[in-house]
């Protein structure tokens, strides 16, 4: 399974991009309970990052809270 780049654009801040863990897939596959390749919703890509913000310490918040303070979230671009 390849890791996904995922930038984050704060509502207070500059963007981020952050790349996701095989934990990370795992917690959104069983919470979705759906393969990483049906990531089709916007609430899959938000609570993936969610999940990737929450491991490497860059919110304590719940989701609900931490997509308040998210302008935006999309899959990093890997030529750029």
């Amino acid at each position: 399974m390849q890791k996904i780049d995922i930038t984050i654009t704060p509502v207070t801040g500059e963007s981020y991009t952050l790349q996701t863990s095989a934990s990370d897939l795992i917690k959104w596959e069983s919470h979705f309970d759906l393969s990483i390749d049906k990531l089709s919703k916007m609430t899959h890509l938000y609570y993936l990052a969610y999940l990737t913000c929450k491991r490497l310490g860059k919110t304590s918040a719940e989701f609900d809270v931490w997509t308040d303070s998210v302008d935006g979230v999309v899959v990093a671009d890997p030529k750029a």
